[in-house]
This record gives structure tokens, C-alpha cells and sequence, in this order.
């Protein structure tokens, strides 16, 4: 039987002062077996402080990135980091 993935989907932007309250929810997930999904759809703005919290969840193997904001994808692509681009 597989895992049942996980989803994490913030509802406020993400910024320094969110930074603490995403991270411990990531890491929650993250210690839990199974895939885990951060949906962004609902997130505004994504300063690079919780973008390192991402591509550090990310390097897991486990986490995937979906309903990406335009903004972030930008940035992402900007800094090389592909993989916080989502789909």
C-alpha cells in the first residue's frame, strides 16, 4: 500500500515573518513517511528567506511544489532553482 502524500498549502504570504510558522510546518510533514505537497496557490509573495526553507525541504526528495505564483517562479528560475519553479 503507498504513501498518502501530505499537502501543505499557506494561506498568507511568505516572508520573514512567516518564516518560522512555515518551516515548522514543513518540518511536521516532513517527518511524517510519504510524499509531501506545498500547493502556493493561494500565497501572494515568497521572499528568499522561505525560498531557502523550500529548496532545503526540496533536497529531502520528497517534497514537490504546485500552484507556484508567477512571482516565485520567476525568482526561482532566476536563481537556478528549477525545482521551487513547480508546475
Amino acid at each position: 500500500m503507498g504513501s498518502i502524500p501530505s499537502t501543505y498549502a499557506p494561506t498568507t504570504d511568505l516572508t520573514i515573518f512567516e518564516a518560522a510558522d512555515f518551516r515548522f510546518g514543513l518540518i511536521t510533514l516532513l517527518l511524517q513517511d510519504g510524499p509531501v505537497t506545498v500547493d502556493l496557490s493561494k500565497v501572494h509573495q515568497v521572499d528568499s528567506s522561505c525560498m531557502q526553507i523550500l529548496l532545503a525541504a526540496h533536497r529531502s526528495g520528497r517534497l514537490t511544489v504546485t500552484g507556484t505564483p508567477e512571482q516565485l517562479r520567476v525568482k526561482a528560475l532566476q536563481l537556478g532553482c528549477r525545482e521551487l519553479a513547480g508546475n
